[in-house]
């Protein structure tokens, strides 16, 4: 069983309370709303979703938001969410690896490194693909992944924090070989512990133009923060706009050579991390 099918769920939400507070999700909002330059009532794609953390904010500001995800344990917090918030939003449980749109979003926004879940890079790269497909002409993605090299010059072999009564352990490890950062998060409180494991695929930026450009969406901007800051080691966060080609669709994405292989399996799931 992959990591993410256990991985979301109620000690996820527990673990990173003290980190996803309301203001930095009001600072990332801002942020997505300001360098995408939306207009009102954008059609925008929230790929892993998770809670609703960001979707339910966009929804209130007047765009058209679809958010999709693998769990349903977070879907059902966010359907909650959205319904307090009076906000409306169509909630889609799915696999970032295929999804049923074509042409039909303004925007795309993939945030909190949801993305690079998957050791075959040929899945990685194919959400790329299913990004294009479903962005209309012109249409924009909004990546925003951790800065590899910031978390490299900073790795520890464990740290931890309090929250309440308990202490999160966090126990990182990083493969050189496959370029995937390994954490642990432990719960302890009394006599109660808890963990959760996940691995996700760190990349640079020109492993990201690189996958970015055999999906036929072009490099717009990169940023380090949601503030629009300039790119740079210490950022700790890399942020990279692309757009589609305002042609639209002219023959299949770029002569990847991942495109069909068979790394590539339909029916997997996904989640998004949020």
């Amino acid at each position: 069983m992959a990591w993410w099918d256990t991985y979301f769920d109620e000690l996820y939400l527990r673990m990173f309370n003290t980190i996803l507070t309301p203001e930095r999700t009001a600072q990332e909002v801002a942020g997505v709303m300001i360098l995408l330059s939306l207009p009102p009532g954008a059609r925008v794609l929230d790929l892993c979703c998770g809670q609703g953390r960001h979707a339910v904010p966009l929804a209130r500001a007047g765009y058209r938001v679809t958010g999709l995800d693998r769990s349903p344990y977070l879907l059902g917090r966010a359907r909650r969410a959205a319904a307090r918030a009076g906000a409306e939003i169509n909630w889609v449980q799915g696999d970032m690896r295929s999804l049923p749109w074509r042409e039909h979003f303004d925007a795309c926004i993939n945030l909190f490194t949801a993305f690079g879940y998957f050791e075959e890079e040929g899945e990685n790269q194919e959400v790329l693909h299913q990004v294009y497909r479903s962005l209309k002409p012109g249409g924009q993605l909004f990546l925003d992944i951790a800065n590899r090299d910031y978390h490299l010059l900073r790795l520890l072999p464990a740290s931890w924090q309090q929250n309440g009564e308990a202490i999160i352990l966090e126990d990182p490890d990083f493969d050189p070989i496959t370029g995937r950062f390994t954490t642990t998060f432990t719960w302890i409180e009394g006599d109660r512990r808890e963990s959760l494991t996940h691995s996700v695929r760190h990349y640079t930026v020109p492993e990201i133009k690189s996958m970015l450009q055999r999906a036929d969406l072009s490099l717009a901007a990169l940023h380090g923060d949601f503030d629009g800051c300039a790119f740079d080691i210490d950022s700790r966060r890399l942020i990279a706009i692309a757009r589609k080609d305002a042609r639209g669709e002219q023959d299949e994405p770029g002569s990847d050579p991942y495109r069909g292989s068979s790394a590539i399996r339909r029916g997997g799931d996904d989640r998004g991390r949020r």
